[in-house]
């Protein structure tokens, strides 16, 4: 029994290696490559980038090429974008408005009580039947409205200057004036944001936009506000404050964004639906010759205005729509392929 055993292991155990040896020698071959024919949606990629389509192929899957044109363009800075809480700016507003109409109404029963002592202390000069005492009580009363003015001012003040630490001067005098961009901050139109360089080498001065990428993946631009008075700790680099539209950001978020650099680096300018994503990267798909589209990686792609940027890739006719149905297209050969080895 043991020895029928023993034969039967390493029968199986010979098997198992010429198998091995197959899927081997399968892999290592190029598979041929047929030939288009008008029936044919997608045949066998001759790459495993790849997927080769029929004009009346391309037709149905609704594939647009464009030009991917060449450019030039600074290298983007990194830098990372803290959505600040609403809440800590109207706290602050509602501290100096509070201390704003302790200050008035201060300077209003100071204004009040000096009268009276004035008057008080003419009708005493004048032996009017005002006692010294009441002139007394007057002048004390004065001079406690005084203090008490002077003591709000103070505290309107330093809450104030708190302010302008905190918040910077632009934002800490549109609070205490009550108008834009503290306005639209207050509405909720829009959030404001603490933007840290993280890049190695500083901009001399934070850029008048920024490219802030939202955790949807959506792109929005941050318009410059004013220098920041804090730093984000992680970073410890420059910071000021930018201010863009509320969209779906909530407050305490970290985001990532890009400003331009004084250097730069040579690349193309894709529209801005040629890019997909796929395994964790990006990807486009270049028509190399008619019919035949190879999809190559589209790393450190940033958003610019009329598309995307690709750092290093070349000039090219690119697919500008359909680009997803290409993508399954070609999984699908691949699997044929695979299949038709079995």
């Amino acid at each position: 029994m043991s020895r029928i055993l023993a034969i039967a292991t390493a029968s199986a155990s010979t098997a198992a290696v010429l198998v091995g040896l197959w899927a081997w020698q399968s892999h290592t071959e190029s598979p041929k490559r047929p030939e288009p024919t008008e029936a044919s949606h997608a045949q066998a990629p001759d790459q495993d980038v790849g997927v080769t389509l029929t004009q009346q192929a391309q037709e149905r899957a609704g594939i647009v090429t464009a030009e991917a044109r060449s450019a030039d363009l600074p290298t983007p800075g990194q830098a990372i974008a803290t959505i600040l809480p609403l809440q800590d700016l109207i706290d602050s507003a509602s501290t100096v408005a509070s201390l704003r109409a302790q200050v008035e109404r201060a300077q209003a029963a100071l204004a009040a009580s000096r009268s009276d002592h004035e008057r008080i202390k003419s009708l005493h000069s004048q032996d009017r039947n005002v006692s010294d005492r009441a002139l007394e009580s007057a002048e004390a009363t004065w001079r406690s409205d005084e203090a008490s003015a002077r003591s709000a001012a103070i505290a309107l003040q330093a809450a104030e200057a708190g302010n302008r630490a905190r918040w910077g001067a632009e934002l800490a005098t549109a609070m205490a004036a009550r108008r834009n961009p503290w306005l639209v901050l207050a509405s909720g139109q829009q959030v404001l944001l603490r933007v840290s360089s993280a890049s190695g080498a500083a901009p001399v001065a934070m850029p008048a936009s920024i490219d802030v990428e939202l955790t949807s993946g959506r792109h929005v631009r941050a318009r410059w506000l004013s220098v920041s008075p804090f730093t984000d700790p992680r970073v410890q680099g420059p910071a000021a404050f930018y201010t863009m539209d509320a969209h779906d950001a909530l407050a305490g978020q970290t985001l990532q964004a890009r400003f331009a650099t004084s250097s730069k680096v040579a690349g193309a300018v894709l529209p801005g639906t040629a890019l997909l994503w796929w395994q964790g990267r990006q990807w486009a798909y270049v028509e190399e010759k008619p019919g035949r589209f190879e999809r190559q990686e589209a790393s450190s792609a940033w958003r610019v205005d009329d598309g995307w940027f690709v750092p290093g890739f070349k000039p090219a006719k690119v697919v500008a729509q359909g680009a997803q149905s290409l993508l399954s297209q070609e999984l699908h050969s691949a699997i044929q392929v695979e299949e038709d080895d079995k």
